[in-house]
């Protein structure tokens, strides 16, 4: 059986972990009747899935679907190890617009992010736009809602 999450990033990458961190993981919890929840600071920009709703990746310029593999070797050149990631500008192979991997249309949405704030998901569907504005309230800054199955 697998698990699903609700999760928050910052929309701007590289973000620091807001004070209110706990007031998010509080409220997230109560929104979603979850029963295990957690805020995870990385120090480093890391890439935040969608784990098994990971279906394709597209260009925000065209929104022509982008190859797997290429978008695999993009993300090898931008990881930097111990660094994490560092998104550099990639020409899209279809239209040539200049983006980088956190830009990028993922379906579903993901995206890189150096925290998160996450709950489990008590059998509800993912985040409302209403719920991530109260969310981005208590932040204090534009969010990323992500629905992970594990």
């Amino acid at each position: 059986m697998s698990d699903h999450f609700l999760v928050v990033i910052p929309a701007g990458p590289d973000e620091d972990l807001p004070e209110t961190a706990e007031s998010i993981r509080e409220t997230l919890v109560g929104m979603t009747g979850g029963d295990e929840s957690r805020v995870k600071d990385y120090g480093k920009l890391q890439f935040i899935d969608a784990g098994e709703n990971f279906e394709r990746v597209a260009c925000p310029g065209c929104r022509d679907e982008i190859p797997i593999n290429t978008w695999q070797g993009w993300m090898e050149s931008d990881w930097h190890g111990e660094e994490g990631f560092h998104l550099h500008e990639h020409e899209m192979p279809c239209c040539g617009r200049a983006t980088t991997l956190n830009e990028l249309v993922y379906h579903f949405p993901q995206g890189f992010a150096r925290w998160f704030v996450s709950a489990r998901n008590a059998n509800r569907g993912p985040l409302t736009p209403d719920e991530i504005a109260q969310l981005e309230q208590i932040a204090g800054l534009k969010l990323r809602a992500i629905a992970q199955i594990y």
